[in-house]
């Protein structure tokens, strides 16, 4: 059986390897490859290309319409599923007292008000962030909230966001849709039905207004 390789957004400490790493666990696949990729558009065509090749990406990317579209008649969307983000916050350096440049991924510039900022330089990837604000590229930047705890020296955290639930979509080189909807059965999300856990123990039911 040949070993599979996914791929995702690198360098190593990325939400994405975070998300996918706990994906495959959740799947029981104990034996794989992984390949941190700085541009995932620019891999796609490695699924289409490489036997047992996969890739995942999050739903919030910039490009996701553009790596699901790029070899739309070879590579499909074969999975989906929830798992958050890291922890994020907005770190400044703690050698800067009024910070005006900012280091930021394109897809986390929801989280906060850029008019705040002079200057705004985007980034591929959040440990990119925190290398080049830790280097003093600029004065502040969105990244993991774990930077700040291993530099209390260097940086502050300013602003906490937190863990954020978001989906990731999954890619390969074969399609699964077959005209039915694929998903998890849940229609309690619907309705004042207390959620069922693998406990026993109901849980509050979703507020439905």
């Amino acid at each position: 059986m040949t070993r599979p390789t996914f791929i995702t957004l690198g360098p190593s400490g990325t939400c994405h390897e975070n998300a996918l790493l706990h994906y495959l666990e959740f799947q029981g696949i104990t034996s794989f490859d992984t390949l941190l990729v700085p541009d995932l558009l620019e891999a796609i065509v490695q699924v289409r290309d490489r036997p047992a090749t996969f890739l995942v990406q999050c739903s919030a990317h910039v490009q996701v319409h553009l790596v699901t579209e790029r070899y739309h008649e070879d590579v499909f969307v074969i999975d989906t599923f929830i798992y958050p983000t890291k922890e994020l916050g907005l770190l400044v350096r703690t050698d800067v007292d009024e910070p005006k440049s900012l280091g930021i991924v394109s897809a986390t510039r929801g989280y906060l008000d850029l008019s705040r900022w002079d200057e705004v330089i985007d980034e591929p990837s959040k440990p990119v962030v925190a290398a080049h604000l830790l280097a003093r590229a600029y004065d502040a930047g969105l990244t993991h909230v774990h930077h700040a705890a291993e530099h209390p020296d260097r940086l502050r955290l300013v602003e906490y966001y937190g863990a954020v639930d978001t989906t990731w979509v999954v890619y390969g080189p074969y399609k699964r849709f077959q005209g039915d909807v694929i998903g998890q059965r849940a229609p309690w999300l619907f309705s004042a039905e207390p959620q069922p856990t693998p406990s026993g123990e109901p849980q509050p039911a979703p507020s439905i207004s």
